[in-house]
């Protein structure tokens, strides 16, 4: 007799029990993603532009403006790299090639990569042939509202 009346005592306990777990669990969130990774679900951010390897202010090392022939700029490229690399050894050329800003993504890759091709690339070639090593030279190319015709600075640090 003794056993059913602990059984009965259980019985009347046990909704109460369960009541408080129940009430107690309803202030809880549910595990999902977001209980393991804050930013899960939510959508990405795209990441800013770079900005550009000189402080505004800063003068270039060297600028070279588009149509000027390679015989003209090449021997002072060359010239100018030989006496930076005297100075530092381990230096590094930022080699920025800048374009106008063009009206459509498509004429503006082509800008972009008529510049490379024309006057980054070239340049480029010049340090290396006074001495600079392939790792030394940073070379970017980015279209800049502010210019009327291609150029290329170079920034060394």
């Amino acid at each position: 007799m003794m056993a059913l009346s602990v059984h009965r005592s259980v019985l009347r306990v046990w909704p109460v029990v369960l009541a408080g777990l129940t009430a107690s669990l309803c202030g809880c969130n549910p595990i999902d993603q977001r209980t393991f990774d804050p930013q899960a679900g939510r959508p990405p951010q795209v990441a800013a532009p770079a900005l550009p390897a000189a402080a505004p202010g800063r003068p270039a090392f060297l600028q070279i403006t588009g149509g000027t022939p390679e015989q003209t700029y090449g021997p002072e490229v060359e010239k100018a790299t030989k006496l930076a690399l005297s100075r530092k050894s381990n230096i590094l050329f930022i080699v920025q090639g800048m374009a106008p800003m063009q009206k459509t993504p498509d004429a503006e890759a082509e800008s972009l990569h008529r510049l490379t091709q024309e006057l980054v690339n070239p340049v480029a070639s010049h340090i290396l042939a006074a001495g600079a090593r392939p790792i030394q030279i940073d070379m970017r190319a980015s279209s800049d509202p502010t210019i009327q015709n291609n150029m290329v600075r170079i920034y060394v640090r």
